[in-house]
Formats: structure tokens, sequence, C-alpha cells
């Protein structure tokens, strides 16, 4: 390889910031309007039926898709961090023009 440095690949290629941020903020809706029905049916202690282990279920993967998320950012945020300074870079060479 000519020149091109050797990095780890990405963990997520297509995400980007704004990407990571919208699936980010609808994940935490997911998960909190589950948490708000789970716990919801803990305190007024009813007998659980099938939609409540639904919720229960989504509520879990909610926790880990967040969790993996949150596992992307820190592994691929250096890489978007290098994308917007170059875009800061054109937007600046294409303003001196």
């Amino acid at each position: 390889m000519s020149g091109a440095e050797e990095h780890p690949s990405r963990l997520q290629p297509k995400m980007t910031r704004g990407g990571f941020r919208i699936q980010f903020v609808l994940w935490s809706i997911w998960t909190a309007l589950q948490l708000v029905i789970v716990v919801g049916n803990l305190v007024l202690g009813s007998i659980w039926e099938f939609g409540d282990y639904l919720c229960l279920a989504a509520l879990s993967l909610g926790l880990a898709f967040l969790g993996f998320l949150l596992y992307v950012r820190h592994h691929d945020g250096h890489f978007w961090e290098a994308e917007e300074a170059k875009r800061a870079d054109w937007d600046r060479r294409g303003r001196a023009l």
C-alpha cells in the first residue's frame, strides 16, 4: 500500500454520526416506552400475560441494541471525527476560492 496508512477496519462502515444519533434517539424512545410498560405491570402486580412478556423481550432487545450503538460509537468515533475534519477542510478551501 503506497502511502496509505493502515487503520483497523470500521465496525459499521456505513454508519455516520448523524445516523448514529437518529438510531440512538429512536432506540432510546423504544426502550423508555417498554420500560414504562414493564414497570407499570410490576407496580400494578397483575398477572403477566403473553403481551407483557413480549414487552419484557422488547425491553431486552432495546437495551442490547443501545449497548451495541454505544460500542459502535466507542469503536468508530475517531473515523467520524476524521470525516468531519475532512469535510470542514473542504468547506474552508471552497470558501477561500
